[in-house]
């Protein structure tokens, strides 16, 4: 076998695509000859390392498309005889070009992440609910409501408190509560249960920016407040702001329920609340 019929086979040993007699033919040559042996060698560096490379390096969807879809990259060569015939060529330079590629990929995937748009704070809080829900955060139990309300606010230094909201006429009950950091902020979780209903509450410091791009608003005429209507993953969502206090209320009743719920309740005054 001459060096040019072993460029072919190269690659396609590497990839475990040989047939038995294949296979014996193009090991046989390697046998003899340093130069294909060091192409064979350096191929099933470059496969390994890539291998692993692609295991945690995700290149953005559409310029995968773009690469692959791109008849330049092998106008009549198969992709075997091509990676063969630069494993043969350009040996002294592989892993130079190699590792500039990878600095491309990854330079091209931190570009998307950095440039795609950052979720509000109150989309990351549903994450949090979906959390609890499976019970992969553990709660800090309570007996009534103003029990978890006094916990909560001492836990952020009485800087704020959540919001006072009665539900106990639809009768859910508090199950207990966590404090959460997100963003370089606390969040207050209070979780209510009952009659099929779950309700979970999110008090933290900030604005309406807080809220999605996309929900709803509604506003008040006697308050002049906006609640700010969504869901995502089949979890309703209802949020507000008092003050430098925002609410966000979740729960697995239908938006306009939620929402009528939010609008009619009388929260309590903040307990721990140093606008009020």
């Amino acid at each position: 076998m001459k060096c040019e019929q072993a460029e072919e086979l190269i690659s396609a040993l590497i990839d475990d695509e040989l047939s038995d007699l294949e296979r014996s033919s193009i090991e046989g040559h390697l046998k003899d000859c340093p130069k294909c042996q060091r192409a064979y060698e350096w191929g099933r560096v470059l496969n390994r390392e890539m291998r692993t490379v692609s295991a945690s390096v995700i290149a953005p969807v559409d310029l995968r498309q773009r690469i692959l879809s791109d008849q330049r990259t092998s106008p009549k060569e198969s992709k075997s005889t091509l990676r063969s015939r630069l494993l043969l060529q350009f040996q002294p330079f592989l892993r130079p070009a190699y590792a500039l590629a990878l600095i491309a990929i990854v330079a091209v995937s931190i570009f998307f992440l950095v440039s795609a748009p950052n979720e509000p704070l109150s989309l990351k809080a549903l994450q949090i609910r979906e959390k609890i829900d499976k019970g992969e955060i553990s709660l800090h139990q309570a007996t009534n409501t103003d029990e978890l309300h006094d916990w909560l606010g001492r836990a952020v230094g009485g800087k704020f408190g959540p919001l006072g909201y009665d539900f106990s006429p639809l009768g859910v009950k508090p199950i207990g509560g966590t404090v959460r950091e997100l963003d370089g902020r606390q969040i207050l979780v209070a979780v209510f249960r009952g009659n099929g209903l779950s309700i979970t509450c999110f008090t933290f410091l900030g604005t309406e920016e807080d809220a999605p791009k996309n929900a709803t608003v509604f506003l008040d005429p006697g308050t002049r407040i906006r609640f700010y209507s969504f869901s995502r993953n089949g979890i309703q969502a209802v949020l507000h702001r008092e003050g430098n206090v925002v609410c966000l209320l979740t729960s697995n009743m239908s938006s306009e329920e939620l929402l009528s719920l939010v609008r009619s309740s009388s929260p309590h005054k903040h307990r721990h609340n140093p606008t009020a």
